[in-house]
């Protein structure tokens, strides 16, 4: 299965090999990508950047990006990604991914058109991985079912919400939920909630797992009563997070097993305000870093992030871990994947190759 996952986005010898290793070479992956999106009927497109893509306005080029409008679609994407050897990863709303400044040389699969209508009956919904995470609390709350309204401003997807367990103000969205559509062998599967491990921004799912959408049980309460909440939530937001910028939310996690808040800790160093190139710690939460100006970097980003990491290790003797997604290119070298002069490009030769139905 042609995965990519690293946990910072350096220059390594490794990050090449497998890039290498993963990605067929030019040509023939760009057939095969292009056969797929006709057969299946999805948008596949060049050109595009993680600097238009993500909340921070950071992040170089991407080889291809196929984005699905359902979710057995985008479970046929992944499979046929996985059978032609294809490394992929997937994007949501893009609100919580670093991107580095490279191309990268993989698919990134958007989620974003998976968000069909959410469908309520009872105290239950059920809703696609691309349904806009703040729109399902406001949805919700008006139909008088609470039990995600501390989630409404978090800028995501329901998809990214339920791969991170993604929490605010005492709630976290793993306690509501009955079952996970997750994508199996091009299959839309349910996969029940108690059997995933709920943790703190993070879950048991793993790199090569996708995740459609999924069903929660809702609990039911006084529509004002829950319009109320989040509104409190939004006043407290709005006078302690850096409302407008572009930033990726919280960019560390607080230390488990402890009362530590790494904002806090951040501040104590005098460290808001530090600015690397186009990236700043923000006045107004420590924990949040964003991106200022059109010659702003991920490089930049990554830079001030280490810098706080460093500080935090030496000075309070605290590892802090990334709440933040860093997504790397493997620095791979245009040379590496030049196309030899006998491949062809012609999606029909390239199906019946691999004894596909021609298009």
């Amino acid at each position: 299965m042609a995965i990519l996952k690293w946990n910072l986005f350096v220059s390594m010898d490794l990050d090449l090999k497998v890039v290498e290793a993963e990605n067929n070479s030019g040509a023939k992956r760009d057939c095969v990508i292009e056969e797929m999106s006709a057969r299946l009927g999805v948008r596949a497109e060049r050109g595009r950047k993680f600097a238009t893509l993500t909340s921070l306005r950071v992040g170089g080029a991407i080889d291809w990006v196929v984005s699905p409008e359902s979710e057995e679609a985008a479970a046929s994407v992944i499979h046929a990604l996985n059978e032609a050897g294809i490394a992929w990863r997937v994007l949501g709303a893009g609100s919580n991914v670093l991107a580095d400044d490279h191309e990268h040389r993989y698919v990134v699969v958007n989620m974003r058109e998976v968000k069909g209508a959410a469908a309520f009956e009872g105290e239950r919904v059920s809703v696609s991985a691309g349904f806009s995470l703040p729109r399902l609390c406001v949805e919700a709350a008006r139909r008088g079912l609470a039990g995600i309204e501390g989630l409404g401003g978090i800028p995501g997807t329901g998809g990214g919400a339920l791969w991170m367990n993604a929490g605010a103000y005492g709630q976290e969205i793993g306690t509501v939920v009955e079952t996970v559509r997750v994508a199996r062998e091009g299959k839309v599967v349910e996969v029940p909630g108690g059997e995933v491990q709920w943790n703190y921004r993070h879950t048991s799912f793993r790199e090569g797992e996708l995740l459609l959408g999924a069903t929660l049980r809702l609990s039911a309460d006084e529509p004002e009563k829950i319009k109320e909440r989040m509104e409190e939530a939004k006043r407290k937001r709005m006078t302690t997070q850096p409302h407008g910028s572009r930033s990726a939310g919280c960019f560390f996690k607080n230390p488990p097993g402890t009362d530590l808040s790494t904002g806090k800790m951040i501040d104590e160093l005098g460290l808001k305000g530090a600015r690397r190139g186009g990236a700043v710690v923000s006045p107004v939460h420590a924990n949040f870093i964003v991106t200022e100006g059109a010659g702003a970097t991920a490089a930049d980003a990554l830079a001030l992030a280490e810098e706080i990491r460093e500080r935090i290790r030496r000075e309070r003797g605290i590892e802090l871990e990334y709440e933040v997604e860093l997504w790397s290119s493997g620095r791979a070298r245009a040379e590496d994947f030049k196309t030899p002069p006998d491949e062809t490009c012609d999606p029909k030769i390239e199906a019946q190759e691999k004894g596909d139905a021609a298009v």
